[in-house]
């Protein structure tokens, strides 16, 4: 594949580190950062590694750019306002554009690293997400095609949600047995919500799906992870928001999810719960209390 010149908007951590393999694969990369306004010409592919919650205002002062090349969606979340994916909001702000999505197990620390890293790259078209998978794939990221971007992208953002859970399993210091029910469950809630909305029942089988679970629900590494950690151990959200660094994505689409789950009466008690803890003032532990008070049931439902 020729070297292609790659803009990326955003210049976080992963936006930085994807930026960086991006390089070594040889093509021309740079970023626009918070405030920009202009897109370079010649510029061949767009990535976008914002927070979800920033695209649509980042592509509305980029207008003038829309719909002459493909975009590349890194963020993981779902937009409050409007329930959208990011591809939607791309589909919306930029009407025409072609779009894909990278989603997968990945933190940002160990790829900057070179540490063995595997994740997916989607499209509608088969022929754009094989362009990303070249784009990307080389030693250290094995990249993996698919054309369930719809998949994809609820994967990468439910995750977040759910590693909040998890982390607030921890924070109660529940143990090990409890941490790995509960992501157990909280895999098959999350892949019934992704099937409501469109997405392929073994695409949240996969990496964008129950690998990026594991890691994040797992790793103390995630941002999810730590803040749900702390609410947990008795902060509230304000605080644990401000103990880590970035931005934690899983608050934001929990808050979108509810309004969802609400419009599509989706069962789905571990976001149901998680929400009214992060929002509604009930405490960690009445939302484990109700969850645990649950009738009894097929594991299969």
């Amino acid at each position: 594949m020729k070297p292609m010149k790659i803009i990326i908007l955003g210049k976080g951590a992963w936006g930085s580190a994807l930026g960086e393999v991006l390089k070594d694969r040889g093509h021309d990369v740079g970023w626009v950062e918070k405030g920009g306004r202009k897109i370079p010409s010649g510029t061949e592919m767009v990535w976008i590694a914002l927070p979800t919650q920033a695209v649509r205002e980042c592509l509305q002062t980029l207008q003038s750019f829309s719909g002459k090349i493909p975009v590349v969606n890194l963020s993981k979340g779902i937009e409050i306002k409007t329930g959208q994916r990011v591809s939607e909001i791309v589909a919306q702000v930029w009407p025409g554009t072609p779009t894909a999505v990278v989603s997968g197990p990945s933190l940002a620390g160990e790829l900057n690293r070179k540490m063995p890293t595997a994740v997916v790259a989607a499209a509608v078209d088969e022929g754009l997400a094989s362009a990303v998978q070249t784009a990307l794939h080389g030693p250290a990221l094995r990249v993996y095609r698919s054309t369930d971007p719809v998949g994809v992208e609820w994967g990468g953002a439910l995750k977040n949600v759910y590693a909040l859970a998890a982390g607030m399993c921890a924070g109660l210091g529940l143990g090990e047995n409890s941490l790995a029910g509960l992501t157990t469950r909280s895999l098959r809630e999350m892949t019934r919500v992704a099937v409501q909305f469109g997405a392929r029942e073994e695409t949240l089988q996969g990496l964008s799906g129950i690998g990026d679970l594991i890691l994040t629900s797992y790793s103390r590494a995630s941002r999810n992870r730590r803040v749900g950690e702390r609410i947990g151990a008795g902060d509230p959200l304000e605080k644990a928001l401000a103990s880590v660094e970035g931005v934690c994505e899983g608050v934001w689409t929990a808050k979108a999810l509810h309004t969802l789950l609400d419009q599509k009466q989706v069962e789905a008690p571990v976001a149901r719960q998680l929400y009214q803890v992060l929002f509604e003032g009930k405490s960690p532990k009445e939302g484990l209390a109700s969850l645990l008070d649950r009738d009894s049931r097929a594991e299969a439902e």
